[in-house]
C-alpha cells in the first residue's frame, strides 16, 4: 500500500433516517459502515473494524446489519494487500458493535481508546446495553493503550476527542502536505448534522456534549481547511472510492 488512506466497505445497517437526524422522519435508509486504513511511512493505522455479523446480536437483527464475506475486515484488508497482522495501530472511535467487532483478530496491534470509553463499555447505561458487547472487546491478550482527550499519534495525525455520542467517542485528524481530512465516526453521522446548521442526532449518550463536539469539528474545518468524512452518510460515501483505491497523502 502506498502512503495515503483507503476506505473500507464493512457492510451496512438499514433503519429509519431519524436515527441519524432526529427530525428527518421515518424513511428507511441503507446506512454504510466504513473503516479506514492509513499508511504513514512504515506505519499502518486502522480506524474502526466494523461489525462481525456472524455473532448475530439482537441489535443486528433490529437494524438489519448486512455483510457479505467480502465486507469482513480481513477480506477488506486483502484488497490493499494487507492482513490483520500487518496493522500496527488501531484507533477505535468507540466500542459499539458496528465499530469494534473485529478487535479480537487484532492481537498484534496496539489499540488506542479513550479511557472513559473503555470504562463505560463494561457498564453502559440501560439505553446503550444493546450496542455494547463484551465479546467484541473483552480479550485479556488485547493490547489497549488508554488516553484522555486529544492525542498526537505521529507528526500530522492526531486523535481528536469528540464525546457525546458516547462518553469516549474519538475521531482522527490527518494533516498531510497535500490534503487534510477528519474522520469523525459517529460524533457526526452525516453532513446534515453539521451543515448548514446543527441538527441533532437521534441516538446519543449526551446531546450537550455532542453539540460541543460538533462545534469543535467546525472550528477544525475553519482553521485547517479540513475535509470532513462523517460516520454513516449514504450520500457522501456514494461519491467516494473504496478499497482497493488509495487516496494519496504526502508527508
Amino acid at each position: 500500500m502506498e502512503d495515503g488512506f483507503s476506505l473500507l466497505d464493512l457492510g451496512y445497517n438499514y433503519h429509519a433516517k431519524s436515527i441519524l437526524v432526529s427530525d428527518a422522519g421515518n424513511e428507511m435508509v441503507k446506512v454504510p459502515i466504513v473503516g479506514v486504513v492509513i499508511k504513514y511511512r512504515d506505519l499502518k493505522i486502522l480506524f474502526d473494524t466494523g461489525p462481525d455479523s456472524r455473532r448475530k446480536y439482537p441489535i443486528m437483527i433490529e437494524l438489519n446489519t448486512t455483510q457479505g464475506a467480502e465486507n469482513f475486515l480481513p477480506n477488506q484488508l486483502k484488497l490493499i494487500n494487507l492482513e490483520t497482522k500487518d496493522i500496527d495501530l488501531v484507533v477505535v472511535s468507540h466500542l459499539h458493535y458496528d465499530h469494534a467487532g473485529f478487535l479480537g483478530e487484532l492481537k498484534n496491534s496496539s489499540i488506542i481508546i479513550q479511557k472513559d470509553e473503555l470504562r463505560y463499555a463494561y457498564n453502559p447505561d440501560w439505553f446503550y446495553k444493546n450496542v455494547y458487547y463484551r465479546q467484541d472487546f473483552d480479550y485479556p491478550d488485547l493490547e489497549y493503550q488508554t488516553i484522555n482527550g486529544d492525542y498526537e499519534l505521529v507528526d500530522g495525525i492526531r486523535i481528536i476527542s469528540l464525546p457525546g455520542h458516547t462518553p469516549g467517542t474519538q475521531g482522527l485528524l490527518i494533516e498531510a502536505n497535500n490534503k487534510s481530512v477528519i474522520f469523525t465516526s459517529d460524533a457526526i453521522y452525516t453532513l446534515e448534522n453539521i451543515f448548514p446548521k446543527k441538527r441533532k442526532q437521534g441516538f446519543d449518550w449526551s446531546t450537550a456534549l455532542w453539540g460541543e463536539s460538533v462545534d469543535k469539528v467546525k472550528l477544525l474545518i475553519k482553521l485547517h481547511k479540513v475535509e470532513l468524512f462523517p460516520g454513516h452518510d449514504v450520500q457522501f460515501y456514494s461519491n467516494k472510492n473504496f478499497a482497493p483505491y488509495i487516496y494519496k497523502l504526502e508527508w
